[in-house]
């Protein structure tokens, strides 16, 4: 109930994370990485692999500006985990706010699943805004990004003239 009402009222203080549907700690309606892609968009389709040891598991990939991706995680163990993307700043700021309220679930957020053990979940994301850095994936699920649960994939800005 606790985590609950903090989960609310930090939703309702953000009326572009209201309109979004998903939680605050700098996802909502204005993505500094990106928008929620459709299907008949996807460029490419990625199978990453979230595993106990606290790694994710996956062909080594980049990402460029404009492509559409289908990220399809499966937990392969028997812990429950998280899988979040999004660039360095706004992974920082979902560490923050998991610290704060380390039990959330991601329901309706088009940046982060959570997992239960065998558990296989798609994302898909239009990567139509410059990053400056990596885009970073992430498991803030009991800190498990603390044991290694992180990796970042280069990102590969359009040039404009």
């Amino acid at each position: 109930m606790k985590h609950s009402i903090a989960a609310l009222v930090l939703l309702s203080a953000s009326s572009a994370a209201t309109a979004g549907g998903v939680h605050s700690g700098g996802h909502g309606a204005a993505y500094s990485f990106g928008e929620p892609g459709k299907p008949q968009e996807v460029t490419r389709t990625l199978e990453i692999k979230a595993t106990d040891d606290m790694k994710f598991l996956f062909e080594p990939f980049g990402i460029k500006q404009g492509e559409t991706i289908r990220f399809v995680i499966v937990n392969t163990g028997k812990l429950v985990h998280e899988f979040s993307f999004g660039d360095e700043a706004s992974q920082r700021a979902h560490a923050r706010m998991m610290e704060k309220m380390p039990g959330m679930k991601h329901e309706n957020d088009p940046t982060g699943v959570s997992l239960t053990p065998g558990e296989t979940k798609e994302l898909i994301w239009k990567f139509s805004k410059p990053i400056n850095g990596k885009v970073v994936l992430a498991c803030f699920h009991a800190n498990h990004h603390l044991a290694g649960m992180t990796a970042s994939v280069d990102f590969q800005r359009t040039r404009t003239n």
